[in-house]
């Protein structure tokens, strides 16, 4: 599988987006960024986009996203996907008619720009000869992670955010994890800030990586806060026994 960097980081800035991460063109890991890093044929060949949960940096791109699609040819379409709960966030706080139209009924409610769909974490969503597997992860609204695994079993394996966990790490022994991308979103220095708020630190990240039966060949450093990005990337050199690379926007890889 591509992977391609929307956007990667745990704020906006000049230069920073909030995380977006593009499989193979048509599936997307959580949404912060879309429309103002891909043009409107690309945007089109989104039909796919798995929500991590509903906060503002990981669901800004969609409303933007839609309302470019809905103008568009009538084969665009986009099915979001999560759990009930960051479905019902969706519903009930940003489509709502008030704060942005309710695009599951536009153009007209036949032939939707938009769809919802609730998955469960007791069993994987196949789509394109992939297989998604959900598993809840420890944030401060419900939050999920996802592993995608790829037809010869390879697999991704993205926390979004998330504190120190454990299902995921479980999940994760029973699959070929080529690849991690993990959040670590402060300092050491503001280890108290990331606990009540569900975030990892360099020294954090450690701690989970301790946890794992096998560390993948990569992990990936996401959500990083601009303004730490030095001091975080610095803290995160020290972490001895595992390959961390700080992802750059606009930066593709394969997952093989």
């Amino acid at each position: 599988m591509e992977v391609c960097v929307l956007g990667s980081a745990g704020s906006e800035a000049p230069g920073f987006n909030p995380p977006a991460f593009l499989i193979d063109d048509f599936l997307l890991l959580d949404a912060g960024t879309v429309s103002l890093t891909l043009d409107r044929v690309a945007q089109c060949r989104i039909t796919h986009i798995f929500l991590t949960h509903a906060h503002l940096d990981h669901i800004k791109g969609i409303p933007f996203l839609v309302d470019n699609l809905v103008s568009m040819h009538r084969t665009c379409h986009i099915r979001i996907l999560s759990g009930k709960e960051v479905i019902s966030d969706l519903k009930t706080h940003v489509f709502n008619n008030r704060i942005w139209p309710d695009f599951t009924v536009l153009p007209e409610k036949e032939n939707p720009v938009m769809t919802y769909e609730v998955i469960t974490t007791r069993r994987p969503y196949s789509i394109g000869g992939y297989h998604i597997h959900a598993t809840k992860v420890n944030h401060a609204v419900p939050a999920y992670a996802y592993l995608v695994e790829d037809p010869s079993k390879g697999a991704l394996v993205y926390t979004g955010d998330t504190g120190p966990t454990s299902a995921i790490w479980k999940k994760m022994r029973g699959h070929d994890v080529k690849a991690l991308i993990v959040e670590v979103s402060f300092p050491n220095e503001l280890i108290d800030l990331a606990n009540v708020s569900g975030h990892l630190t360099p020294s954090l990240l450690e701690g989970e990586i301790r946890k794992l039966a096998r560390v993948p060949e990569e992990i990936y450093i996401s959500h990083l806060k601009p303004q730490y990005r030095l001091q975080i990337e610095s803290q995160l050199a020290r972490i001895p026994g595992a390959h961390l690379q700080v992802l750059e926007e606009g930066a593709c890889f394969r997952v093989t």
